[in-house]
């Protein structure tokens, strides 16, 4: 009666999920785990990237834990994550790649419980097994009036058995599905839908008036309360960062997290003790994440080291932080990082021209230094180099510095006038940061795409003329010599006007 009851409601309401209807017992085990402990409607698009990126159980064996968990990013809970990847080798190696048929096969799996068990061997296999979830205990714990704390062992034995006796021969997983559903839809936590709940003929905590009462659980144990102080380390314009080894976000890549460090003296001896010697520099903000059990509540420093030798983990560019797995709990001081680590352009100011010259000299020398000798680099002094962009700020030309984590270490000069692009220069450590990209990208928007715009390189400068192309030069002259007793070879480069659309004036 209940199982009759519920099927034709369930063939009419079902909703329309994206891991719905599948029959692959794989893309079912995917979005079971992926479920767990996580809203429906956040699943949809994290289920549809990770089955393109691993369509099938043996591609997801055959992956790097790393490519797993960055797929995995900003869904929380990782232990699922690498239990899927675990549980995904298993079959390959136990099951030669079939995937198990029956709930006990099923539950050997890594990270597979009861419920998810249940919930396979039903919806891929129709074997009936009741998923017990939170939606089917509150249905039946309403349904048949069970009205003691559905915590205890015995109570949740009783609620099996209820199940077992309501579960039909056929459409098992359809049955345990539209109990979901119901749960999910109508027979809600807290006031639940009862005129439009196709059980309530049957159900005893309608008759009763109790339903808003059920299920009965003990009061949760509130999580524990953690201060964390979060170390953003930078050097050479990257930042420091480790690969947990705790249970709690194992596997995943965060920044220094010093516990109970009150501020951020105590946050530089902690460092200290870690081998990593930095100087703080600003306190960038604050940050709150609740887990299960524990909350973090985390303040984030800014501190900068003179040199990148340390003991445990690794600095990274921006762009291998971003390849990086990173969890959710690192959202804010992720946003702190980028910012660090993305390059500022701003007009060159007096109080700024020595280290810009510095930069410029340093990043001059190495560009010529295959071609002159010491003596004639040695007259490129960072004094020098100021002159020179004094000299070009005369002629009325745009002199830019360019930052990264708030130091200057380049400079950019451009020619509204010409439309050229005259001396683009990074300081050799930190050269391959997307800094003279980020300094060309700048340039094309002050200059005029609707003319030819000109840039003049050095023959055997291949990453400067790589990065131009990038951005649409094209040689257009002869090389000429500069220097040919020093073998200095120049290019012009030109990248083509834009093309606008004529509007027709008649």
């Amino acid at each position: 009666m209940l199982s009759t009851l519920l099927l034709a409601w369930y063939d009419e309401h079902k909703r329309s999920l994206p891991f719905r209807g599948a029959g692959d017992p794989y893309r079912i085990w995917v979005s079971e785990i992926m479920l767990q402990q996580t809203r429906t409607e956040t699943v949809g698009a994290y289920y549809q990237r990770f089955l393109a990126q691993f369509p099938d159980v043996s591609a997801l064996a055959e992956a790097p834990e790393e490519a797993v968990l960055k797929c995995w990013e900003g869904l929380g809970y990782y232990s699922r994550a690498r239990n899927l990847h675990r549980a995904a080798k298993e079959i390959m190696e136990k099951h030669g790649g079939a995937f198990p048929r029956t709930v006990e096969e099923l539950r050997a799996l890594p990270g597979v419980g009861d419920y998810t068990a249940a919930a396979v061997a039903s919806i891929a296999f129709g074997v009936p097994a009741p998923a017990m979830d939170g939606n089917l205990t509150r249905v039946l714990s309403r349904v048949h009036g069970v009205r003691q704390d559905v915590g205890q062992p015995s109570v949740k034995r009783e609620l099996l058995n209820w199940a077992r006796q309501d579960m039909p021969k056929v459409r098992c997983g359809d049955f345990n599905q539209a109990l979901m559903d119901l749960g999910a839809t109508v027979c809600v936590p807290g006031t639940p839908e009862c005129d439009s709940c196709p059980l309530r003929p049957l159900c005893s905590a309608y008759r009763e008036g109790d339903a808003e009462d059920l299920p009965i659980k003990a009061a949760a144990k509130p999580p524990q309360e953690i201060q964390l102080a979060v170390a953003l380390i930078t050097c050479r314009g990257r930042i420091w960062m480790t690969q947990r080894k705790e249970a709690l976000l194992k596997g995943l890549w965060v920044y220094a997290l010093l516990e109970d460090a009150k501020g951020p003296k105590e946050a530089q001896e902690a460092l200290k003790s870690r081998g990593i010697h930095a100087a703080f520099q600003k306190e960038l903000g604050a940050a709150r994440h609740v887990f299960t059990h524990r909350v973090w509540n985390m303040t984030v420093y800014h501190f900068q080291a003179d040199t990148m030798s340390c003991r445990e983990g690794r600095f990274v560019s921006l762009a291998e932080m971003r390849a990086l797995p990173i969890p959710t709990a690192m959202r804010a001081a992720r946003e702190h990082a980028v910012r660090l680590l993305s390059p500022e352009i701003r007009p060159l100011k007096e109080a700024a021209l020595p280290a810009a010259a510095q930069a410029y000299a340093e990043s001059w020398k190495k560009s010529h230094a295959a071609h002159c000798t010491e003596a004639f680099l040695a007259l490129h002094t960072p004094e020098r180099m100021a002159d020179t962009l004094r000299g070009h700020q005369a002629k009325g030309r745009g002199v830019f510095a360019l930052y990264l984590t708030g130091k200057a270490v380049g400079v950019l000069v451009i020619d509204q006038a010409q439309n050229e692009l005259v001396s683009l220069y990074v300081h050799p450590d930190f050269q391959g940061l997307g800094i003279g990209g980020a300094a060309v990208a700048f340039a094309l928007k002050q200059l005029d795409e609707r003319r030819d715009m000109k840039v003049t390189v050095l023959q055997s400068n291949e990453a400067a003329i790589r990065l131009y192309e990038a951005y649409g030069f094209c040689r257009i002259a002869e090389i000429r010599p500069l220097d040919e007793a020093r073998k200095l070879f120049e290019e012009d480069r030109i990248r083509p006007r834009q093309e606008t659309e004529e509007k027709d004036e008649a």
